[in-house]
């Protein structure tokens, strides 16, 4: 059953699992919709630290998508060559809008304690994708690495 509520931060969220909602953004030159994600385990509340994220991130959406496209960038410049054993199309990034061809931002992911991941699906590693950490540090890596 899914159950609803209206955040004072977030607006309204829907509760399956965790609290969610979709969000349009632009990245990497594209308007894109993803889902907004606060981790909660058995319909709990979003925490202050996820309030706080949230909004550090609405304040700053524009300069956070900017660091994402930089890691991103650096992560497949710097591993072409081992991300290329699973990727036919591998290719070295000039460009960051040239990243939308490689990854499709899916969720934006705040857990309980105010840590914000964005998570993308990607050319490279279809069954689990890769995620960037944009707070408390940056950082870039597989989805599982960060979940």
């Amino acid at each position: 059953m899914e159950v609803a509520c209206k955040d004072s931060v977030f607006g309204e969220m829907k509760y399956r699992h965790r609290w969610y909602k979709e969000q349009p953004i632009t990245a990497f030159g594209k308007n894109w919709v993803i889902k907004v994600v606060a981790k909660a385990y058995s319909g709990k509340a979003i925490t202050a630290e996820q309030q706080k994220a949230y909004q550090a991130f609405c304040a700053k959406e524009k300069e956070a998508f900017g660091l994402a496209g930089e890691q991103l960038k650096s992560y497949v410049n710097d591993n072409l060559q081992k991300l290329s054993a699973y990727w036919n199309g591998a290719r070295e990034v000039d460009d960051i809008r040239e990243l939308a061809q490689m990854v499709t931002p899916q969720s934006l992911l705040f857990k309980q304690d105010g840590t914000t991941i964005l998570l993308l699906d990607c050319e490279w590693d279809v069954e689990h994708g890769v995620a960037v950490e944009l707070f408390p540090r940056v950082a870039v890596g597989p989805q599982d690495a960060f979940l």
